[in-house]
């Protein structure tokens, strides 16, 4: 089966984000979310502790200063308020920054929300010196580029002002999970796609684009994950079916709606 490579007409544009994308944010952030809180969604939730978050944790954040490759609606922000040291996030949509502030302010401590600052910048061409960043972050944001140099210049920007030692994580919706896919490719089809226009990456092409900006894969994780539970103490007739099971469940994660990677960059 060939690859459904979802495109628009804006597919040679090397930059910036397709324009359907930034309209369609740019009218939710005008509206300050008020109908579309991501908050309210478990599923988008669940998808994003099982992906985002899982690699964040994994790595760690508490007391980094942390660069946020996308913000638009602060759910990152305010879910870590508590655990970072400094986190800036960066948007092309002047608006959704905006409006990202005013939530940060309005629903955080004065000295939670002092953590935080945001910026207007392009994803290509980030506005920041080489290694001043512990930890940096792109969620479902780089399937919005429309060109393949795009989406290779956003990652390697992210490595270029992370530090030696310091990790990369990229999540993107996944072409390998096939009913979403096709969805997908439905909606585009007929123009009835809410943002506009999206890439999907699969687990092999994530994993290469962060290789390609010099970066080591260290950890990978999806929306399907199975549970943590603690199996020494179960009877042998429930602890290996449990083995067997939650191995194949970590198998099924590459079909995953949601797809992430966390990449560490090497100190030389």
């Amino acid at each position: 089966m060939k690859e459904p490579s979802i495109r628009t007409d804006h597919a040679n544009d090397d930059k910036t984000i397709s324009p359907d994308v930034l309209l369609a944010y740019e009218q939710k952030a005008q509206e300050m979310w008020k109908n579309e809180d991501p908050r309210d969604q478990y599923t988008y939730l669940i998808s994003k502790l099982n992906c985002d978050y899982t690699l964040m944790e994994k790595v760690g954040i508490r007391d980094k200063n942390i660069l946020n490759v996308g913000c638009s609606f602060p759910i990152d922000e305010v879910y870590f308020a508590r655990k970072v040291s400094q986190w800036t996030g960066i948007d092309i949509s002047a608006e959704s920054l905006r409006v990202a502030d005013y939530i940060i302010h309005k629903e955080l401590h004065p000295d939670l929300a002092a953590k935080f600052n945001f910026k207007y910048a392009d994803a290509c061409e980030l506005p920041f010196e080489d290694n001043i960043f512990d930890l940096s972050i792109s969620m479902s944001t780089f399937d919005h580029l429309p060109s393949a140099y795009a989406r290779q210049k956003a990652v390697d920007e992210m490595a270029r002002t992370t530090k030696p030692g310091g990790h990369v994580i990229v999540t993107t919706p996944n072409w390998w999970c096939i009913p979403y896919a096709l969805g997908i490719w439905k909606m585009t089809r007929d123009k009835t796609l809410h943002y506009g226009y999206v890439y999907l990456y699969n687990p092999i092409e994530l994993r290469q684009a962060g290789v390609k900006a010099g970066l080591i894969p260290v950890n990978f994780a999806s929306s399907i994950a199975p549970p943590k539970v603690w199996l020494p103490g179960y009877p042998f007739f429930i602890k290996y079916p449990a083995v067997v099971c939650f191995g194949l469940m970590r198998l099924f994660s590459y079909f995953g709606r949601r797809i992430g990677y966390a990449f560490v960059k090497p100190n030389n």
